[in-house]
């Protein structure tokens, strides 16, 4: 996979940006990715100027087409050959679909597993690195998508050359689970898509953990902390306003779901196999 190959896909991104724009939500899950997307010419008759515009009234360092934020950057001195991997390193499953890593670790098999959201990939798809890179553009693959729980989490079966860390950019993840974050709690985010912000919880559904966290397409499967210590990951955006795609929306934009932790755990050790007993990095 190469990241000329991923840009010549961007016309995706920018269907998406429309869709936005037309006040729909583009933080979902799979069923609601199924719609039909706005054509490619009214892509093109449309977004031109409108990019313009938001990019000049965006924040700059943005990496994913047809959003406005800065993205986190690449960290120095990554190895082609044996990357690093952590909690919010940006992926690419299959061949085009941009979404961030959770949690990383190994489990009860001594596998190296990573967590991302169950509707970034399907069984089998190869996920690479979108920080990663050799001098061709080629990004580095660092595993496989194994499969999707009942609720919208993945487990990736990492490959043995990966590095695992507990910190990657700016953020360090330290410990999982526990408590369920209180009303009001502010509740942190990373994400390749809209990058790190910040929020009030709202709503704990017993699954989902309801927050006004800023996220958009990309920074599905992201982690979801207080502190150092993670909570959720990214699933999915709620209700008819649109995700995040420019600071010019302020706090107008859809309400952040979040795979509860203590729920994705559980459920790994229910089902065995690959990630079963996963223990962070």
């Amino acid at each position: 996979m190469s990241r000329k190959s991923f840009i010549g896909r961007a016309a995706a991104a920018l269907t998406m940006a429309a869709g936005l724009l037309a006040g729909q939500a583009a933080l979902a899950p799979a069923e609601a990715q199924a719609q039909p997307p706005v054509s490619s010419s009214q892509i093109a008759a449309d977004v031109p100027a409108l990019d313009a515009f938001f990019t000049f009234t965006g924040q700059p360092g943005s990496r994913v087409p047809g959003h406005y934020f800065t993205s986190p950057k690449v960290p120095a001195g990554l190895d082609f050959n044996a990357p690093l991997v952590g909690a919010s390193t940006p992926i690419l499953v299959g061949e085009d679909s941009l979404c961030t890593m959770g949690a990383v670790g190994t489990d009860s098999h001594g596998n190296k597993v990573g967590i991302t959201a169950g509707h970034c990939g399907k069984p089998g798809n190869p996920v690479y690195s979108f920080d990663a890179t050799n001098d061709r553009g080629e990004f580095a693959r660092i595993g496989t998508f194994e499969r999707a729980g009942s609720i919208d989490y993945g487990v990736v079966k990492l490959d043995n050359n990966v590095q695992l860390t507990n910190s990657y950019n700016n953020v360090k993840i330290s410990n999982a689970g526990g408590a369920v974050p209180g009303l009001f709690t502010q509740l942190c985010k990373t994400g390749i898509t809209t990058g790190g912000s910040c929020g009030p919880a709202l709503i704990d559904s017993g699954e989902l953990l309801i927050s006004q966290v800023c996220a958009s397409t990309g920074d599905s499967g992201g982690p979801v902390y207080v502190g150092d210590r993670l909570v959720g990951i990214v699933s999915a955006g709620l209700g008819s306003l649109p995700s995040c795609f420019t600071p010019l929306q302020g706090p107008i934009h859809a309400p952040l779901a979040a795979v509860d932790w203590n729920k994705i755990s559980a459920e790994l050790n229910a089902h065995g196999g690959t990630g079963a007993g996963f223990k962070l990095a």
